[in-house]
């Protein structure tokens, strides 16, 4: 099975697609990231630009055209901060359904905090004891305590680099 992955952050939106195969495992077939700036102006003023919305749905057509053409079985889309805080991130979230077919879930911090710790620990052969990952990204930093390969507890704060 075939599965893209869309992560829309507050500065970037990375693309993935797996090919999934006997015993879950997985191999990458394409990886890509634009800098669509979403969150540009979203944290002083509320609302999304309307710049950073063209580019974003800019790259969500050509993400569906990339899908299509590689013949994936499912795509998900997760939405984040920029998402979370701007006032009209639902109807935003509905004009990429509209313009490309593709749903976006936005996210929680704590969920946030929570797949960035699977993520990070998936790899990390030495994740023994307690220890903590900090992720900090365009709109938020996510803060998970980890005992082994297991996020115990995770918390996002509302502080980025835009």
């Amino acid at each position: 099975m075939r599965v893209a992955i869309i992560d829309l952050g507050t500065n970037s939106v990375r693309f993935d697609v797996h090919q999934f195969g006997p015993k879950n495992l997985k191999q990458l077939l394409h990886r890509e990231k634009m800098m669509v700036r979403l969150g540009q102006g979203v944290f002083a003023t509320g609302k999304l630009n309307r710049e950073a919305i063209r580019r974003t749905v800019l790259a969500f057509q050509s993400f569906q055209k990339t899908s299509g053409e590689m013949r994936v079985d499912r795509m998900v889309a997760f939405g984040t901060a920029a998402l979370r805080e701007a006032g009209d991130g639902q109807i935003f979230v509905e004009t990429i359904k509209e313009k490309t077919g593709i749903e976006i879930q936005v996210i929680s911090g704590a969920e946030e905090a929570r797949l960035i710790a699977l993520g990070v620990l998936k790899n990390e052969k030495r994740a023994k004891g307690r220890h903590g990952l900090i992720d900090i990204g365009g709109g938020s930093t996510e803060i998970t305590i980890c005992l082994d390969k297991t996020p115990v507890v995770g918390a996002s704060f509302s502080l980025g680099t835009a």
